[in-house]
């Protein structure tokens, strides 16, 4: 501290610090070399000018690069009985689906959406620390997906998208549709860093009520979970149950892939509201996919009455008789409400150069009405990605909704005479039975 000290005031501390910036944002490979270039760079700055970056900033970006380091730091070795040694821990058993990550962010990079080689492998190392971890936990997943990336105000969210193919029942909760079902399909884990597998936090389902309101909302995330969900309407619940109800109407609304992809369940007790994956799809030529024709969803339609995917179950009513989702999973995007006229279709731009029609070409699809939405087709890799604020658009310009209708004032009650009191009652009854004599 006392170094520190002297350095400020001598004027050192704010010209290391400048140096340090600038190699910071330009990166050189042979740093070490050019520091007294990036030295003199920083001294010929004016005095009037303001720096490219300040302390708070380095403070960042010293931060980012001590949790990276964390991140890619071998696990320290179990500890075994004192004069023994300790057992090389054992493999999990089955580890979950997840992809190539790296390759996917190539295959999106190439469409010109995604993050940095650097962000796009730590969030990989990220993700498969995390997987290890739960298995490790016994907490074992199908498949883990990376969703994608929702920005807030003070932190952002890297997102994952968990499946099981069973999931404990929850009798406490009482959720119209439990976790394996309908909007709670899948399960949600976010990291404001994408870091060690501490970082990451289980979301809470979601359930009617809280997409109800959600949808009303016009909010931008704070990077807290347990921060409250302010404006109008009121959101009773945390920034928690908000972001998992943005992120249901952003799957079911912007899941996508080619037709043939997936196809109809036809095991499952309502084949038209399930999939399964094509084992034996066929890549299409890149110009057949520039329609939306050749697109389909294959993520269930949230009913807008009753912001469900299957109606509730009503006793006393037949299963013929029961009302079902009006609009089949697999539908293509040109029939289908959510998504009518709603997507744009474009060739690939790999390195900036002019796409043609090969047959190793990568086709984007991007959504309109969620900005930030995106699902890149390249041959049989199918990615879908999502980066941006949470927020649909609405075509037109934000008005809050009006408040609730007020309650009617209660009616008056008519004023009553005033009870005698019981000296006065006694005399009164007297008076009564003298004129009765």
């Amino acid at each position: 501290e006392v170094l520190q000290k002297k350095l400020k005031e001598t004027g050192a501390w704010n010209h290391l610090t400048k140096t340090l910036l600038h190699i910071i944002r330009d990166k050189p490979n042979n740093s070490m070399e050019l520091f007294e270039t990036y030295s003199q760079r920083a001294r010929g700055v004016k005095k009037n000018q303001e720096p490219d970056f300040d302390e708070k900033q380095l403070a960042k970006a010293i931060e980012s690069l001590q949790q990276t380091a964390n991140l890619l730091k071998d696990p320290p070795p179990p500890k075994g009985p004192e004069g023994e040694e300790p057992e090389p821990e054992a493999a999990p058993e089955s580890m979950p689906h997840m992809g190539d990550l790296v390759y996917n962010g190539s295959v999106l990079a190439s469409a010109g959406v995604g993050f940095s080689e650097e962000e796009s492998y730590r969030i990989s190392v990220s993700i498969n620390n995390f997987t290890v971890d739960q298995a490790k936990k016994e907490n074992n997943f199908k498949s883990i997906r990376f969703f994608g990336k929702i920005l807030g105000k003070s932190a952002d969210y890297y997102v994952i998208e968990c499946d099981k193919e069973e999931w404990p029942e929850d009798e406490e909760s009482k959720l119209p549709e439990p976790m394996g079902t309908g909007v709670n399909k899948y399960q949600y884990w976010v990291s404001n860093t994408a870091g060690l597998p501490s970082s990451w936090n289980a979301l809470p389902p979601t359930n009617p009520e809280q997409l109800g309101v959600a949808k009303k909302v016009r909010r931008y995330f704070t990077g807290n979970l347990n921060a409250a969900v302010a404006g109008y309407p009121y959101f009773p619940w945390k920034e928690a149950g908000y972001l998992r109800a943005q992120i249901a109407f952003i799957t079911h609304s912007t899941i996508v892939s080619p037709k043939g992809v997936w196809i109809a369940d036809d095991e499952a007790e309502d084949p038209a509201q399930s999939a399964k994956v094509n084992e034996e799809y066929t890549p299409v030529k890149a110009k057949e996919l520039l329609s939306d024709k050749s697109w389909n969803h294959h993520r269930q339609f949230i009913m807008p009455e009753i912001n469900m995917c299957s109606p509730p179950v009503v006793e006393g009513v037949d299963e013929e008789d029961k009302k079902k989702n009006p609009v089949p999973m697999l539908s293509t995007l040109d029939k289908d409400p959510r998504s009518c006229g709603k997507w744009r279709f474009y060739l690939c731009k790999p390195f900036g150069v002019r796409p043609v029609h090969g047959e190793n070409v990568a086709v984007c699809a991007k959504s309109s009405s969620w900005p930030g939405a995106y699902c890149v087709a390249k041959g049989s890799t199918i990615v879908n990605v999502y980066v941006g604020y949470g927020m649909c658009r609405l075509g037109q310009k934000y008005e809050r909704p009006p408040p609730p209708v007020p309650a009617s004032e209660f009616k008056l009650l008519e004023e009553q005479e005033e009870p005698l009191k019981q000296p006065e009652a006694e005399e009164a009854k007297k008076d009564e039975e003298k004129k009765e004599e």
